[in-house]
């Protein structure tokens, strides 16, 4: 089962089924669902499950009618809760149809062969290795990247359009550092 770092939240429906928990339960039950779906269903076992909910065991059992028993990836038992679950389940043949559209589409242009190399934009900076030192070049679409100068970023070439806007702002530094 692939894991992923989102979650979808429907605001009105967790609003409308948590209405009757009061805060510290509505805190240990999302945390609960949190960590079900990075971490699929926990462990039947109130000391790990109030670690986990940062709850007490009073807590825990009051919330605990809305978890349904299920079977861990390492078959052991485990509790889950089934809407996670059936957002899991669309998440999940989601991502499966946009990655055989991507192979599809792939499939496609490049008529079933893979050519081995990476399309580069003419935005994009590339790395290049030369004996073991690594340099960062940069391209641009309208000038030449100027060569990257040690100890800091490159220069701006002279007659540059900003040229005229940073000599303004150093006369402007320079005569109010005079007036105080």
């Amino acid at each position: 089962m692939r894991r992923t770092p989102w979650m979808p939240l429907y605001c009105d429906d967790m609003i409308a089924s948590t209405a009757d928990m009061s805060c510290e339960e509505l805190g240990a039950y999302l945390r609960l669902l949190c960590h079900i779906w990075t971490r699929g269903p926990i462990p039947i076992d109130e000391t790990v499950i109030c670690r986990i909910a940062s709850c007490k065991k009073s807590v825990w059992r009051r919330i605990s009618a809305r978890f349904d028993s299920c079977t861990r990836d390492d078959g052991t038992p485990g509790l889950s809760q089934r809407r996670l679950e059936a957002e899991r389940a669309k998440r999940q043949v989601l991502a499966d149809e946009r990655a055989e559209a991507g192979r599809r589409g792939a499939a496609s242009r490049w008529n079933g062969k893979a050519n081995g190399k990476a399309m580069t934009s003419r935005c994009h900076a590339t790395t290049t290795t030369t004996k073991g030192k690594s340099s960062v070049v940069s391209t641009t679409r309208d000038r030449e990247a100027a060569p990257p100068l040690l100890g800091g970023l490159p220069r701006l070439a002279s007659g540059d359009e900003t040229d005229d806007a940073t000599e303004r702002n150093r006369a402007f530094i320079r005569a109010h550092r005079k007036a105080t």
